[in-house]
Formats: C-alpha cells, sequence, structure tokens
C-alpha cells in the first residue's frame, strides 16, 4: 500500500470520529435534555441531511480541482462545528443545526478521498485499496463510540463531542500537508445532460440502487447499535451499562475496518456480485433477528452482533470499486458523487424511521424493518450481471 493511500485513511480516521460522537452519547443527552428516541433520530437524519445536501457540489469539484482541498476543508468545517456543539449546543434545535453543518463537513471526505484512492491505484489492487480506505471510515466511526466507553465517565459527554471533533481539526492539518500526485483527472468540464447521461447509465443505476439498499441497513444500525447495546446491558442490570455498551458498539462498527479491506480483497478474487451477495445475505439476516434477542445472554447475542458488524460493511467498498470500473476516468469524481447521493439519501430516512419505530413498538420491530426493506439489494444485484461489461470482475 502507497504512502498516500496511508495518509488519507489515517486523516480520514480522524476526520470521521465526528459521524457517530453523538450516537455515542445520546442515552445521556437524551436523559439530560428530555429527547424521546423519535426527536433523536431526527438529529441523526439532519447530519445525513447536511451530507446529501453537500456531497454532490464536492464531487462535481473534485472533477475541476484538485480533491486535496475539499477534504482538507471539509475536516476542517466538521471539525469546528462539532467543537461549536460540544460548547454552544442547548437541546432540541441547536443540536439539529450544528449536526447538519458537521454534515456538509463530512461530506467533502469520503467521495473525494475515493477518487484519489481509485485512480492511483492499480486494476489488480484497487479493491483491497478501497477496502483499507472504506475501512478507516468505518474505524473512525465507531472509535467515537470507544472514546465515550472510556471517557465519558471522566470528561462528561460535552468532553466526548470536543475530543472527537478536534481530530477532524487534525485531519484538515495532515491534508493541507501532504501531496496529491499529478496524474489525478481533473477536467473544467461543466455540469450538462449530456454529462448525467453518461453516469445514469442502467448498470450505474442498478449498482447505485443496490448500493443504496446497503447504506439503508448500515447507518440505522451504526447509528442505533450502541443505544441498544447500552440497553441490552442495562436490562440485564449491568454495572456501567453506559460504557460497557458503547465499548460493545464500538467494536461491533470497528470490527468494519477489518470487514472491507477483506471484503475488497474478496471481490479482487472471487468477483464483485458473488462477495456482495454472500454479505448483504448474512447481514439482512441478523438484521431480522438481533433486536429480538435482548432477554437472550450474552453467549447468544455477541457472536451474532459481531457478524452483524462484520458482514453489514464488508460489501461497501465492492460498490464504490464497480463505479470506478464501470465510469470514465474523467467522470469518477460525478459518478461516485451520484452514488454517494442516492445511497446516503436512504440514511436521511432509516435512522430517523429506527427511532419512530423504536419510540412505538420496540427494539424488533424497529431492527426487522430495516432488514427487511434491505432486500432491494440482492434483487438489484441479481439483475446487475447482463448489464456489466465482461472485462470488469463481476462474476
Amino acid at each position: 500500500m502507497t504512502r498516500l493511500l496511508w495518509t488519507l485513511s489515517i486523516a480520514q480516521f480522524l476526520a470521521m470520529q465526528v459521524w457517530f460522537n453523538f450516537s455515542a452519547v445520546m442515552p445521556v443527552v437524551e436523559k439530560e435534555w428530555g429527547l424521546s428516541p423519535t426527536e433523536s433520530g431526527i438529529i441523526v437524519a439532519f447530519f445525513h441531511i447536511g451530507y446529501v445536501a453537500a456531497v454532490f457540489f464536492y464531487s462535481f469539484l473534485s472533477d475541476r480541482y484538485n480533491p486535496k482541498y475539499s477534504f482538507m476543508y471539509g475536516a476542517l468545517i466538521a471539525g469546528v462545528s462539532g467543537v461549536l456543539f460540544s460548547v454552544l449546543a442547548q437541546g432540541f434545535w441547536s443540536a439539529l443545526l450544528l449536526r447538519f453543518i458537521s454534515g456538509i463537513g463530512i461530506a467533502g471526505i469520503y467521495v473525494p478521498g475515493m477518487k484519489i484512492v481509485a485512480q492511483t491505484s492499480s486494476d489488480r489492487t484497487r479493491g483491497a485499496a478501497l477496502g483499507l480506505f472504506v475501512g478507516s471510515l468505518v474505524v473512525g466511526s465507531g472509535f467515537s463510540l470507544l472514546v465515550s466507553g472510556l471517557f465519558i465517565n471522566l470528561v462528561g459527554w460535552k468532553g466526548v463531542i470536543f475530543i472527537t471533533s478536534c481530530s477532524a481539526i487534525l485531519a484538515s492539518a495532515l491534508i493541507h500537508f501532504s501531496t496529491i500526485p499529478e496524474n489525478i483527472h481533473i477536467h473544467n468540464q461543466r455540469l450538462s445532460m449530456s454529462l448525467l447521461k453518461r453516469v445514469l447509465t442502467k448498470r450505474n443505476l442498478l449498482v447505485n440502487i443496490s448500493y443504496t439498499g446497503h447504506c439503508w441497513e448500515l447507518y440505522a444500525m451504526w447509528a442505533w447499535i450502541g443505544p441498544f447495546m447500552v440497553y441490552y446491558f442495562q436490562a440485564h442490570e449491568v454495572s456501567n451499562a453506559i460504557s460497557v455498551g458503547n465499548f460493545i458498539g464500538a467494536f461491533v462498527v470497528m470490527i468494519g475496518g477489518i470487514a472491507s479491506f477483506i471484503g475488497g480483497r474478496m471481490s479482487d478474487t472471487f468477483g464483485r456480485l458473488k462477495s456482495i451477495k454472500l454479505f448483504i445475505y448474512i447481514s439482512i439476516c441478523c438484521s431480522l433477528v438481533i433486536g429480538w434477542l435482548t432477554p437472550a445472554s450474552m453467549w447468544i447475542l455477541l457472536p451474532i452482533v459481531f457478524i452483524y458488524g462484520f458482514t453489514i460493511i464488508a460489501d461497501s467498498p465492492i460498490y464504490n470499486t464497480m463505479i470506478t470500473e464501470i465510469s470514465d476516468p474523467e467522470i469518477t469524481g460525478i459518478a461516485l458523487g451520484i452514488q454517494s447521493v442516492l445511497g446516503f439519501s436512504a440514511t436521511i430516512f432509516s435512522p430517523m424511521i429506527f427511532g419512530i419505530l423504536l419510540d412505538y413498538f420496540n427494539w424488533g420491530v424497529a431492527f426487522t424493518t430495516i432488514g427487511a426493506m434491505t432486500i432491494i439489494t440482492p434483487i438489484c444485484i441479481s439483475f446487475l450481471r447482463k448489464w456489466l461489461s465482461e472485462d470488469v470482475k463481476v462474476a
């Protein structure tokens, strides 16, 4: 792996701690502010609204200008808004606004970073390279839960938000001093219908709808797995349930860092579609059963939770890899941006719907509903083969 790939991955790890730092302190904040699960779900959703609102803009810029600057300024915005959250947020509305701004910042990181990685990797190693980069997102996102588990009793929820937000500012500085090679494809082109037609082909849309189903399940689970584990340990009367629950939630998310790399490597070896099918079917099964296991012993629940955490993310870099392989180099940024817009549009609703279902029903209904709606992904995968050319490793 190249030095540039490691630099980008470390910077993304640092910046992505902002993504779930609210989820990491959600049980405490809900109690302090009197928030309902529905209101918490809406706050989570507005982070994703900010992301979707900005990601297409950043993606288009990354085809016209050096993607380094989108990454750098995005991390800075995410970090500063997170620090302000720890200082200024007083309730539902202020939290909603500042999380929205954080989402706008985070949007500048993932897609521009993927473009750099895709265009500086060989065909033979692209799946693994994107797997490592996606893995850094996963580990960074889960790390905020780990920080909460370690320090929330010492520094409080505001301290957890502050620490994880400062890491995004450090990421911005790291990218500022990095060098992006000259072989990144940058084209001074205008957004037009002809450009969109080159991106919105049938095969691209099938990949992107599959990715949307994947994101629907993934980000609902990631947003709520920490609170779910806290609830589980409280129900079983475990002391320090918040810390223990966040520790487990952190590892469930962070195991995806290894899973993303393994998933990318498997797709290089066994084919993109076969690898996606394997992981998506297992993760859907986990979604259908996990919420009903709150009365079960830890020896039953925890193995399923960790299998869930592994399989729900292992296919993520494969969708990204396929888009880079079936799109022309000059439209890679915008193609990844459209994929991100479609995928992350689902993440606006799935955490919020999860919260509403939890308010009115229970954990079992919430997880099962999310899993059942993910079936769109294997359906689209079944139609994909005939639309993908033989030179793409889809077998």
